[in-house]
C-alpha cells in the first residue's frame, strides 16, 4: 500500500525563546493511502496542530511534510490551495451556516469552486442521499439533531471528492449511540469511496472502532505508534495505558483490589487475554496442570478487529510452589501482573505450606 502522507522530523513551534511552545516536536510517521489512521492524545498533546499542518492551515517550522506527493512544508499559500482542494475536514462543532439550508451548506464549497448550478445540485442530492438526509435538504441546522448536523458536515467535506478526510474530534459533542452511527458512516466513506481518513480524538473507543493504526501523542511527540491491536495489547507508556484503561475498564482499581483481597482467599493476579494467548481456556488448562485453582474475580474481554483482547483478575489457591510454577508458565505466553503488596510480598497460598516445606 502506497503512502499518502509523510512526516519527516516535523516541528511546529509557536513563539520564541524560553516561552516557545513546541506543539509538534520531531514527528516522523507515514499514513497509507486508503487507511483509517488515528491520532490520540489528551488536550494540549499537539494532535489538532498536527492535523492543521496536513492541510496547510498551520505552517511547518522545520522538517518535511509531504501530502499526496506535494511537499506542503515548501509550498506558498497559492500552491497550498490546490492541495486543500483534495482534503476535506469535519469538526467537533460542525461549523455549519445556521441561516443556510442543509442543501446550501453542502453546496457551499462547490459554489466557491465555481461549479455550475445543475452539476452542483446533482452532487448535493447524491451526497445527501449517501449520508441519509435526502429528506432534510430544505431544513436549517438549528432544526437538526447533533448527529444530523455532523452528517451534513460529512456531506459538505465530501463535496469536492477529496482524497483525504480529516476528522478533528468529530464525535466529541455527540452521545454514544449517535457517535456510533457517525463512525459507521465514516467507515462507509472509507470502504466505498476509498478516502483516507485521519481521525483526531481523545477517545480510545473511537480508535478501537474505527482505526487500523494509531499514533499516541504527548507533549507534541508521538510516543507510541502501531496497529491499534498492538498498541492496545502492549502499551509501553503510561499515557497509553491510561487511554486503554478508559476503554476497557478490565483492570481493578487499587480500592477494588484491596476489597477483593479481603473477600477472596488466595493470590490475586491479573492475566492478559490476547490473540496469541489462545483463549481463557488455555489459561485455565495451565493452572489445572499445576494443580492450582483460579477463581475469576474481575475482568473483561473485548474484540479489536475480531481479535480478542482484555484481562482477567484471578484469586489463585493451592500449594505456594505450584502457584509460582503456574505463574512462570503463564508468563511464557501472556502478561501477568502480581500484587505482592496485598500478600506481604509472596503468594498468599504459601501460608498453607508447612514449616518443613519452607
Amino acid at each position: 500500500m502506497s503512502e499518502i502522507i509523510r512526516f519527516e522530523g516535523v516541528h511546529k513551534t509557536f513563539g520564541d525563546g524560553p516561552r516557545a511552545v513546541h506543539a509538534v516536536d520531531d514527528v516522523t510517521l507515514t499514513i497509507d493511502k486508503g487507511e483509517i489512521f488515528g491520532v490520540i492524545g489528551y488536550s494540549g498533546a499537539g494532535k489538532s496542530t498536527l492535523v492543521r499542518l496536513i492541510n496547510g492551515l498551520e505552517s511547518v517550522t522545520s522538517g518535511r511534510l509531504v501530502v499526496d506527493g506535494a511537499e506542503v512544508s515548501a509550498l506558498g499559500e497559492k500552491q497550498l490551495r490546490g492541495v486543500r482542494a483534495d482534503i476535506g475536514m469535519i469538526f467537533q462543532q460542525f461549523n455549519l451556516f445556521p441561516s443556510k439550508t442543509v442543501a446550501e451548506n453542502v453546496a457551499y464549497p462547490l459554489r466557491v469552486a465555481g461549479w455550475e448550478k445543475a452539476r452542483r445540485d446533482a452532487r448535493v442530492a447524491e451526497l445527501l442521499d449517501f449520508v441519509g438526509l435526502a429528506d432534510k435538504a430544505g431544513a436549517r441546522p438549528p432544526q437538526l439533531s447533533g448527529g444530523q448536523k455532523q452528517r451534513v458536515g460529512i456531506a459538505r467535506a465530501l463535496a469536492r471528492q477529496p482524497k483525504i478526510l480529516l476528522a478533528d474530534e468529530a464525535t466529541s459533542a455527540l452521545d454514544p449511540e449517535t457517535t456510533r452511527d457517525v463512525l459507521a458512516l465514516l467507515r462507509r466513506v472509507n470502504a466505498e469511496l476509498g478516502i483516507t481518513i485521519v481521525v483526531i480524538t481523545h477517545e480510545m473507543d473511537v480508535v478501537k472502532y474505527m482505526c487500523e493504526r494509531v499514533a499516541v501523542m504527548e507533549d507534541g511527540k508521538v510516543v507510541e505508534l502501531g496497529t491499534v491491536y498492538d498498541v492496545f495489547s502492549r502499551p509501553r507508556r503510561e499515557v497509553t495505558r491510561r487511554f486503554v484503561g478508559t476503554s476497557l475498564r478490565d483492570r481493578p482499581s487499587r480500592e477494588v483490589l484491596e476489597r477483593l483481597a479481603g473477600t477472596h482467599p488466595g493470590t490475586l493476579v491479573t492475566v492478559g487475554i490476547q490473540e496469541d494467548t489462545g483463549s481463557s481456556a488455555r489459561l485455565m488448562n495451565s493452572l489445572a496442570e499445576h494443580g492450582v485453582q483460579g477463581a475469576i474475580v474481575y475482568g473483561g474481554i473485548t474484540e479489536i478487529g475480531v481479535r480478542p483482547f482484555g484481562s482477567l483478575t484471578l484469586a489463585l489457591t493451592g500449594d505456594g510452589g505450584a502457584i509460582r510454577a503456574a505463574l512462570a508458565d503463564l508468563r511464557s505466553f501472556t502478561t501477568v501482573q502480581e500484587y505482592p503488596e496485598l500478600t506481604g510480598g509472596a503468594p498468599a497460598a504459601t501460608a498453607h505450606e508447612s514449616k518443613e516445606q519452607r
